[in-house]
């Protein structure tokens, strides 16, 4: 049986002379075409395979309520969320915030969900499951006191005399604690900070040991009215270092790491200079 005979003569084949298949003009103009299509193609998805995913640019932050550090009614999260997003967008990345309660947003961080947690002070337990980024933010623990009560000290046992308000199941610091515990200093404990500040203002405390950023928010925020009552002793009893904490099992955690780390390190570079 000849080839001629197994083939169906159309518009699209045609054999020559020898019996070799042959492609009609309008056929080959059509394939040409195509390949012409795939070759100017070509480049397109060679780029997009090369190209960073959008999501490998996406950085996941989980964090709590912290103001003015950080919050999610805050302008621009608070200056803590500021820093986060401007050192990642400097260097081309994108910053999604997540507001949990804080032990929700440190279990799903450490599970891998989000990209990182902020802020939290340091501990040996975390270092298990985290990477540290370098410190972001300093807390400074000062007493508030009233204006027209002045105060100095330098031991805390010097506060003997004098009656504390605090916040319910809130620690002040190793030292303060024992203090509080041997029953050498006193406090009055409140849920709430700025009932505290609010009692400090009427004199039913003597002094009021805060954060002193939270401080000032909270007598700003909440009871402004009796701003011009209260001021703090310039010379803080605790400081602490606050961190971006990466889990250790978070696949992009070390390259995260230093993206944060770089900003954080040139931006020092660049207040020195100033």
């Amino acid at each position: 049986m000849t080839v001629r005979s197994q083939l169906t003569h159309d518009s699209k084949t045609s054999l020559d002379h020898q019996g070799t298949v042959m492609l009609s003009n309008g056929y080959l103009k059509r394939y040409v075409r195509c390949c012409l299509l795939i070759i100017g193609l070509c480049p397109a998805l060679l780029y997009a395979q090369s190209s960073p995913n959008a999501e490998d640019k996406l950085v996941r932050i989980a964090s709590g309520e912290w103001p003015p550090f950080i919050g999610s009614d805050l302008p621009n999260y608070g200056f803590v969320g500021e820093i986060i997003t401007q050192a990642f967008t400097k260097q081309g990345y994108q910053v999604e915030f997540q507001f949990l309660p804080w032990a929700r947003a440190y279990a799903e961080t450490q599970r891998g969900l989000y990209d990182a947690t902020a802020i939290w002070m340091h501990s040996a337990e975390r270092e298990v499951d985290f990477f540290y980024s370098l410190p972001v933010s300093q807390e400074e623990f000062v007493f508030f006191y009233p204006v027209k009560k002045p105060f100095d000290w330098k031991t805390l046992s010097d506060l003997a005399p004098y009656k504390l308000g605090g916040v319910l199941a809130y620690s002040y610091g190793k030292e303060l604690d024992a203090l509080l515990d041997s029953g050498v200093l006193t406090m009055e404990r409140d849920g709430l900070a700025a009932k505290n500040l609010e009692k400090l203002a009427k004199g039913r405390v003597d002094l009021v040991p805060e954060e002193k950023h939270i401080g000032y928010y909270l007598i700003n925020q909440q009871i402004p009215h009796l701003q011009d009552l209260i001021t703090h002793h310039p010379t803080p009893f605790l400081t602490n270092s606050n961190y971006l904490l990466f889990p250790k099992q978070g696949a992009r955690s070390q390259e995260l790491l230093g993206v944060f780390n770089h900003y954080l390190v040139q931006t020092q570079k660049k207040k020195k200079k100033q």
